[in-house]
């Protein structure tokens, strides 16, 4: 099958360039956020320091010295600290840490929480959860689209956008895992307002409420089953008389997203002695003053600029009317109101990064018109080449930008226009004269 191949080959390179960086290897996966979101772990696990953290701190400044060993640390109210960062990353690094704590122990090396077996093992398991994500991904297009459809969907996802960054370079980072949730709430969705088993919609909950607790923003995703297939009056009143039907199932998803999201409260008062702690002091939304230019054309972090497939995407959306019509309600109020927001942050860019990467967990969604854009052109033979084409240029323009990104050529943060067209053809920094 033509989709399943596009899978492994998309795997068998992330695979490659994980293997091919090493990042571990000169200690550079447990940095800036992905520090923060991993100190949950060795601070209650090994040094128990929970709540002061000067332990995990000396380590950590073992390790990477160059940096702040208390970066994502933030005072409590009562005079503790507390992470800066969620603690839902944690949850999905702590497969990895317990087998890496285990193999460290066998071995005899440090059992810190910091060595490189850590370090990989870190990057390994959230590599597997944006594999995953596709592999879920690839289950809800065929419900819809032909095989080589959902082929050029995928291989679009995986190696034309700035996911492959976040699935191979920096994958611990939460955009790839955050990718996998949304991929599973999407089929769940389909699922299970086809069908109302209440294993579905149990587990819609438990994702919803996972989601949330990786990043609180992922929460106005509730809207994806809220929205689905209200195409028409006569819908909404349909689906009003369901979810009255199944309300036993709803109220129980309710319950259980509310229950994972508790996790996070009752970690602030149980080590901050507060339910609720601003762990984001002076970093706030401006919601009068919305960066939609910069967010999809500047050059510093541009969406279209560096992930230009996605420009194909937004404008086959109108084209979901025949294939996936019940999509549409979802895009069309979702999508604008998720930019609105995320382009209101105080830093549209979001720091050192490639492309828009809070935007990855909206690349399921934004697959179904992509794949419908595939779907059309192939009606004929110059519009599928033409098609195959424009996927080629932008699979071969992200994967040298992503290279670019890894080696420093193409800055994290201050990219100009001049930069910019300098080292376009760069793969190297050049050597000295």
């Amino acid at each position: 099958m033509k989709s399943l191949s596009s899978f492994v080959f998309i795997v068998a390179l992330a695979l490659i360039t994980v293997f091919q960086a090493g990042k571990w290897r000169s200690s550079d996966v447990v940095i800036w956020d992905v520090a923060g979101y991993y100190q949950y772990l060795t601070s209650y696990f090994i040094y128990n320091d929970v709540g002061d953290g000067s332990y995990t701190a000396g380590i950590r400044g073992q390790y990477r010295a160059d940096m702040d060993s208390r970066y994502g640390v933030v005072p409590a109210p009562n005079g503790q600290t507390v992470m800066k960062y969620p603690l839902g990353m944690a949850l999905f690094y702590s497969p990895g840490f317990a087998v890496a704590h285990s193999v460290a122990g066998l071995r005899g090396s440090p059992a810190d929480g910091y060595s490189g077996v850590y370090q990989k093992m870190l990057v390994l398991v959230c590599l597997a959860y944006a594999m995953l994500g596709l592999w879920i991904l690839r289950a809800t297009l065929r419900r819809f689209f032909e095989d080589t459809t959902v082929a050029l969907t995928l291989l679009s996802i995986g190696l034309a956008t700035n996911l492959f960054n976040y699935a191979t370079y920096e994958a611990p980072m939460s955009h790839g895992t955050l990718f996998m949730l949304n991929a599973a709430l999407l089929l769940l969705t389909v699922k299970w307002l086809s069908e109302f088993r209440r294993r579905d919609a149990l587990l819609l909950g438990l994702t919803l409420g996972l989601m949330g607790l990786v990043r609180l923003t992922e929460l106005w995703m509730v809207l994806v089953p809220a929205l689905w297939g209200l195409t028409s009056w006569a819908a909404v009143r349909t689906r009003g008389q369901q979810l009255w039907q199944h309300r036993t199932q709803v109220l129980l998803a309710g319950v259980i997203t509310c229950s994972v999201l508790a996790l996070q409260p009752w970690f602030w008062h149980s080590v901050g002695g507060a339910w609720l702690i601003d762990s984001y002091p002076g970093e706030k939304f401006d919601l009068r003053h919305p960066h939609f230019m910069d967010g999809f054309f500047s050059i510093r972090k541009g969406w279209l600029v560096y992930t230009p497939i996605m420009a194909v995407a937004l404008i086959s959306i109108f084209w979901l009317r025949r294939q996936v019509r019940a999509a549409l309600p979802v895009l069309v109020v979702l999508l604008p109101l998720a930019l609105y927001v995320t382009w209101s942050w105080w830093d549209w860019g979001y720091g050192g990064s490639f492309s828009q990467r809070p935007l990855i967990s909206f690349y399921p969604l934004l697959a179904l018109p992509l794949a419908s854009f595939f779907d059309r052109s192939r009606r004929s033979g110059w519009l599928l080449h033409g098609a195959a084409l424009l996927l080629l240029v932008c699979i071969v323009l992200n994967l040298t930008q992503t290279w670019q990104y890894y080696r420093g050529i193409l800055n994290c943060c201050d990219t100009t226009w001049q930069l910019y067209k300098e080292r376009f053809f760069w793969l190297e920094w050049p050597q000295p004269n």
